[in-house]
């Protein structure tokens, strides 16, 4: 080990015969406690917050969808989208891990004898597009499959905004009007569940049935529907599938003979608002962490003149004994070091503590009307955590360089008669 290690571990960080710790330590470990806490918590929000915004939009949406080559037609309804395998093997080939789901979209009204209000209606079987929705019930259940039983598929479920401005409730039918073939046909469904995402952009556009319902509404087969959900697909390979895919889709309308080929679009596109809205967040972070850091080092760099001040008589007789500036200074970034490495332990137990209280509690609220959640979500994320406390180590290695070049003008003569 070396000398000045040795020494710098040996030393005690209460000078003199005292029991409480000096003015400096305190100061240091405080600074760096509070560092710590603030920037571990902020990159959780932040962390937390885009994690559920994506999960929402990307619920409502999918990460890619396929439609048919008219689906921008004039026509209320396509011709469809039907499965088949050379689709499906294409979609596997290039994007293995997507699950892909069959979805019916079509507009509606919702009308009661005082309201009514236009929405558009999803088909949809259980799934992984579902999952989010099932997550969101606030009343009843989402029954997206009838299992054998007919009765089942005229249910809907509507969105609490729905059901307040409607006046409905679990139980309730409603008379649900489409127009087909320019003419306007009504059906009664059965309110099977009111679910609630706060995401009020969807909320008060997006109503669910089962796909079974849509498609013998509209005389489709059960593998045939407007769109191709697929789902599962890390966020940052969309881009490069959603452009792969189109090609290949392409490719083979042209080795078929197709005049056009299926419409890609993802969520990075169709929603990128929500997605660059998200991307801000991280300037946000970036601020927030760089001023601690600033705040930290100005910190640590009062504090070790604190320290230095503390001992000055041990710095002169250490002098008088031939030690070189070179090796005290590296003595008292040693002890400093403790200080740092004792802030944030301090800082990290403190910060899990909070997040992982936030994460069972959901203590801190925030109104849903401004940010879509009804609290502050927070994601805790070990390797965040230590790249930040590997980042705080080098910074204040970095920053004690410059206070402790003072040891190098102190002279023995002076520091050992210093009171």
């Amino acid at each position: 080990m070396l000398l000045s290690a040795y020494i710098g571990q040996r030393l005690s960080l209460r000078p003199g015969s005292g029991k409480r710790a000096s003015a400096g330590t305190f100061v240091a470990v405080t600074g760096i406690t509070l560092a710590i806490v603030i920037m571990a918590i902020a990159i959780a929000v932040v962390t937390g917050f885009k994690k559920e915004i994506q999960e929402k939009v990307i619920g409502f949406n999918s990460e890619i969808a396929i439609y048919p080559a008219d689906s921008y037609s004039d026509s209320l309804y396509t011709s469809g989208l039907t499965l088949n395998s050379d689709l499906l093997d294409i979609i596997a080939d290039i994007a293995p891990e997507a699950k892909t789901e069959l979805m019916v979209r079509q507009p509606a009204i919702l009308k009661t004898d005082s309201a009514f209000q236009g929405i558009v209606l999803k088909g949809m079987a259980p799934g992984v597009g579902t999952d989010f929705l099932s997550k969101s019930m606030v009343a009843g259940k989402a029954i997206l499959t009838s299992e054998g039983n007919d009765s089942l598929l005229n249910t809907i479920v509507i969105s609490q905004n729905m059901a307040d401005a409607l006046g409905l409730n679990i139980g309730d039918r409603v008379n649900t009007h489409f127009l087909l073939d320019n003419n306007v046909r009504t059906r009664k469904l059965t309110i099977s569940g009111i679910y609630n995402t706060y995401f009020s952009d969807y909320d008060k556009l997006y109503a669910f049935a089962p796909i079974e319902f849509l498609q013998r509404f509209n005389h489709i087969d059960s593998l045939t529907g407007n769109a191709l959900e697929l789902r599962g697909i890390d966020i940052d390979r969309i881009p490069d599938i959603s452009s792969h895919l189109e090609a290949e889709l392409i490719m083979d309308a042209a080795r078929q003979n197709r005049t056009s080929a299926y419409h890609i679009t993802d969520v990075l596109e169709t929603n990128a608002l929500y997605f660059n809205w998200l991307d801000l967040l991280d300037t946000n972070v970036a601020v927030i962490i760089i001023l601690m850091t600033i705040v930290s080092a100005f910190t640590l760099i009062s504090s070790l003149f604190i320290i230095i001040l503390e001992r000055v008589n041990m710095i002169g007789l250490m002098k008088a004994l031939g030690a070189t500036n070179s090796l005290i200074r590296k003595i008292f970034i040693y002890m400093s070091e403790r200080l740092v490495i004792r802030g944030i332990i301090i800082g990290d137990i403190l910060a899990i503590g909070i997040i992982l209280l936030q994460q069972h509690t959901h203590f801190l609220h925030l109104d849903p009307e401004a940010y879509y959640l009804s609290y502050v979500p927070v994601e805790f994320n070990w390797w965040y955590l230590a790249l930040l406390n590997i980042g705080v180590i080098i910074v204040s290695c970095a920053v004690l360089i410059v206070p402790s070049a003072a040891i190098s003008r102190m002279t023995p003569a002076k520091t050992l008669r210093y009171e």
